[in-house]
Order: structure tokens, then sequence, then C-alpha cells
């Protein structure tokens, strides 16, 4: 009954913040722009302060971002009020003079491309200031950006100021509006006259919704296109996606991501993508999705949240604890060093590996080089100090004993709880499926190009909700490019609907993250080594993969560059 009634106060006070977005908005369609005094400031928005106190109190044991951020995307829809408060608490706990706003001119106020105002705001939780000299730097820095008197009731920034004073008492805002009517040109131009107020003391703060007016279903297949073109971190992607089918604002974007890139070096992290269908248990037609996004330079240090509806899990690349690697591996100091540069990148969270070779009780001492082997009593330790929960054996090397060999190997993951996948097969795992593939036959065999299309018909799923990753074992060793193969294979992924293609097998790891159908499918086509007996300076190098998962049915996906675990090991 408790839970119950805890359900239906939660129901209402979402109801209640976004009939108060709905009545803000139709206020402010039906009035003009209403500019206070000269030297006097906005009157509160919002009337109700228990509508942020509410939001602030659901985050209150989030821990904040023990690396400062230099930008923070979230919503300007109470309905999501929570994501609006989660982003900001992970930038609170470092301090900021300046925070610039991007926001969406919702009711096509701005006479010119962008607007901005000199005036302060004052809230429902306190009074927010401006910062005058910056405004009035940007007001003489381009003759596309206006002083205007939208913001007296535009929610895309007066719905976050209250949140800004709560998180951020100290600092004075830049208030900037988009036109919808800009484009790539203007944004670039925006993106020159900012780019001077950009320093360590500011924060970049984007305001907006994403997929608008469509079914659960269509929105997520729109989420998912955009949460892969803001992983490939292209601009010339994103400037495809379409208003506001993708999200509202699509220069406020452009610009946060320019801007990141260019004045911080700074990198995406999507923390949280919802829908408003999943707050509302009537189906609708018309919905509406929400992102936070974090920028910033995170390394191995950074204290990564974990999605609250959702799960992150790692993809590792080639994995042998036979030949050398094993004799590095006995030295204690040596593991100790090796289990922690890969700990801190997954946090001990789930890790798939591509386990290359075939596990034995005992491993012969006469096999040749070629014929990779390792020890069960220290594989599967390893498996289990680094949380392996999956292994895939679709490679060249899991059959090199024949089916024997594979049977040992299947046996002694089975004797551990470790579950393992071959040729076609899926890891189903909470919230995605991970389906092994190779296109390599056994190590000195003449076969290839083993991907056939029945293999491939195995990446679909009649459930849209739930992604799909190709694990993928193909190309040529130490060719971190593909092929024309391999461009087809990808190819005839993504026609399956294949959320995300990982790859394995050259030994060295690929740069950057590409997509494929306009953001249908984002693709890392080598992983490279993760443990395995080649040194950096043979060429090899190596990176995982992070998979954050949405309660809703997406993922995104971002690298972790990983040093040379071979060479770590060694004296």
């Amino acid at each position: 009954m408790r839970t119950a009634r805890m359900t239906v106060r939660l129901i209402a006070g979402l109801l209640a913040a976004a009939l108060a977005v709905g009545a803000a908005c139709a206020r402010a369609k039906a009035a003009s722009p209403d500019c206070p005094a000269q030297g006097e400031d906005y009157p509160p928005f919002y009337r109700d302060a228990g509508l942020f106190e509410a939001a602030i109190a659901k985050v209150a044991g989030h821990e904040p971002s023990n690396v400062k951020l230099s930008g923070v995307t979230v919503p300007h829809h109470l309905l999501a009020d929570r994501l609006v408060a989660l982003g900001m608490k992970t930038a609170s706990g470092f301090g900021y003079k300046r925070i610039v706003i991007l926001s969406p001119d919702h009711f096509r106020r701005a006479t010119k491309p962008f607007a901005t105002t000199t005036r302060g705001f004052r809230t429902v939780l306190g009074r927010v200031g401006t910062d005058a000299e910056a405004v009035g730097r940007l007001l003489g820095a381009s003759d596309l950006v206006e002083e205007s008197c939208l913001f007296d009731r535009d929610h895309g920034v007066r719905a976050l100021l209250p949140f800004v004073h709560n998180y951020f008492p100290d600092a004075m805002v830049v208030p900037v509006a988009i036109s919808i009517r800009t484009r790539r040109a203007d944004w670039d131009a925006l993106a020159e006259a900012l780019a001077p107020l950009l320093d360590d003391d500011t924060l970049v703060l984007e305001s907006t919704d994403f997929s608008h007016y469509l079914p659960h279903h269509a929105a997520r297949l729109r989420d998912q296109q955009t949460l892969n073109v803001i992983a490939s971190r292209s601009l010339d992607q994103l400037v495809g996606l379409v208003q506001p089918e993708h999200l509202d604002s699509l220069g406020a974007l452009y610009l946060q991501m320019r801007l990141q890139d260019e004045a911080y070096g700074a990198e995406p992290l999507v923390i949280a993508n919802d829908n408003a269908q999943q707050y509302e248990a009537k189906p609708s037609d018309s919905t509406t999705s929400y992102m936070v996004i974090l920028f910033g330079r995170f390394g191995p240090d950074f204290n990564d949240p974990v999605p609250d509806n959702g799960a992150v899990y790692y993809l590792a690349g080639d994995t042998n604890f036979g030949r050398s690697m094993k004799r590095a591996l006995l030295d204690a100091e040596a593991a100790d060093r090796v289990a922690s540069a890969v700990l801190a990148r997954t946090k001990g969270r789930p890790l798939v590996v591509n386990l290359e070779g075939v596990i034995l009780p005992n491993v012969p001492q006469a096999l040749d080089d070629m014929t990779l082997a390792m020890p069960e009593d220290l594989t599967v330790a390893w498996l289990k100090w680094l949380n392996v929960v999956g292994a895939g054996l679709a490679n060249n090397h899991a059959m090199d004993l024949g089916p024997s060999g594979y049977a040992e190997t299947t046996r002694a993951l089975d004797a551990a709880g470790i579950r393992w996948f071959g040729q076609g097969e899926a890891l189903e795992l909470p919230g995605v499926d991970i389906v092994g593939l190779s296109d390599l036959d056994t190590n000195g065999s003449p076969q290839v190009d083993l991907i056939t299309e029945a293999l491939l018909d195995r990446l679909i799923r009649e459930d849209g909700a739930r992604p799909v990753v190709a694990y993928v074992h193909w190309g040529r060793e130490y060719l971190a490019e593909p092929s024309d193969r391999e461009k087809a294979l990808a190819d005839a992924m993504r026609l399956r609907s294949a959320t995300v293609i990982v790859g394995a097998h050259p030994h060295v790891a690929s740069a950057g993250i590409a997509t494929h159908g306009g953001g249908d499918t984002t693709e890392v086509y080598s992983l490279g080594n993760f443990l395995f007996d080649q040194t950096a300076g043979r060429g090899s190098s190596g990176q995982l993969v992070e998979l954050r998962v949405f309660d809703q049915g997406t993922v995104f996906v971002r690298t972790l560059e990983l040093p040379n675990l071979f060479d770590l090991a060694r004296p």
C-alpha cells in the first residue's frame, strides 16, 4: 500500500509539473515580450518553489563529478525535472563564475538569429544575475545577436534558472536564445563570438529536449540516431538531424559540441535518456524525449555515474592468458598493476572479452606458438577478478584444438559460471543482446568470408526495443581500417538493425566511432588487444568500448583508451 501511495504521489507531482509547463507555455504564446525597466530584473516565471525543491530532493544522494565539467545538456520540460537536477548536480562539485545558457527560442520572438539580455532574473528560489559585461561583449562581437525581452516567459531558460541558483549560487549567466530559422553558418558565427567568453570558470549549459511529437517506438529510433551521432562527435553528421523529430534545437547541440571540442577538448558522455511515455501509463502518439549529456575530460579516475534505470557494460578485444602472458601475470605485483589499470576504467562493472584460444586443465609444453591455449586455473581466476560476464568464442583461435578443445573451453567456463557465446550465438544481458560473428576460420585455415546471410540474420530481433550489438572477428592483423569486405558487412548489419558494431582481430585499436545510415548504427572497427602477449613496440594497441544501456531501449557508446597491458605486466 505504501508503495502504491508513493507511486500515486509521484505521478500526481509529475502531472502537476507538466500542467505548470503547459500553462506557462500558453501564457507565453498569448503574451507579447515584456521587458522590465532598465536595471531591473525579470520577475519569477514559476510561482511554486515546491516544483524545484522536489526535483532537487530526488537527486540529493547523487555524487557530483570529481572531474570539472565544461558543459552539461539538460531538458527544460519539467516532467523530466529529476533529469534537470541530475545534470546540474553532477556539475556542482566545482564552482563557476559564468554559465552560458543555450536555449531554443520557443515562440519565435527573436528578430535576429540569436537573442540575449543584460537583465537579471528573480526565481522562486532566489536571484540569478546576468553577466552584463560578457553579454555586452557578445552583442559587440556579432550583429547576429540582439538584446531581447523574449526571456520574460520562455521556459527554455526560465525553467533552468531555479536549479542554477540552487547548485551555482555565485554564478552569473549569459542567456542565449537560438532561432529555429538559423543554420550552420549562423551557428559557426556565434561559436566564434562565444569562444572568447569560455574559460575554466565557465560552464556551457545547453537547454534542449529531444525527439518531439512521435509515438514512443518512433521516438526511440530517433533518440538512437541522435545518440550515435553524438558518440561520433561529427558535426557533419549532426547537421543531418531533423527538428523537431530528433530534438528541439539543433543549433544548441551543434554549438555545444563545437565549443566543447574546440575550446575545451572535451568529450560527450550521455548519462540519461528517457521518454515522456515512461512517465505515463496511458499510451501517447505524441511524446518528448530527454537526455543528460556531460562534457569533460574523463580519465580513469572519473567517478563515472551509472544510469539509475539502465546498465553499463564493457567490451574488450583479444584476450589470451597463455604463452608469455601467463608468465607475466604469475608475478603478483604485475598482476596487481594490470588488474588495477582495467578496473580503474570499468569500475568492476560487467565485462565481455574476445577469448582467443582454448582453456585446458593442463597446457601441453609441445604446442606451437600459433596454437593458443591457456591454463584453466589462471584463466578462470582472471575472468572472475575482472568481472567477465561473457566470453566471445567466435574467433579464429577458439577451435585451435578442434571440437574437443572447444568442449574443454566451454566446460571450464560453465563450471566457473561464466557465460560464453560462439558463432551466431547471442549473449543476452539485461537490456542488450551481444551476438558473436567471425569472418575468419581457425588459425592457418585458408577459409575466410565465413559470415553468411543466414548468420547476419541472427542480428534481427522482433522486439525493436532491445538493442543488438554485433561483436565481430574480422579484418587483417595490424590494419586499423576496414577493407571493402568489412564495409559491406557493416552495411548488411545496419540493414538488419544492429545498433552497434564492435570488431576485433587486427591487434590494433581503430580511431574514432563511425556512424552508418545517418546514425542508425555506430561502429568501432577494432578494439585491438586486451590481455595479449604483443608489445606496443610491435604496434599493438587496445581500447575498451563502453555500452551505456538505457531503460527505454537505447544505448550510448564511447571508447576508453587502454595502456598496453602486456607491457604493463612486464618488468
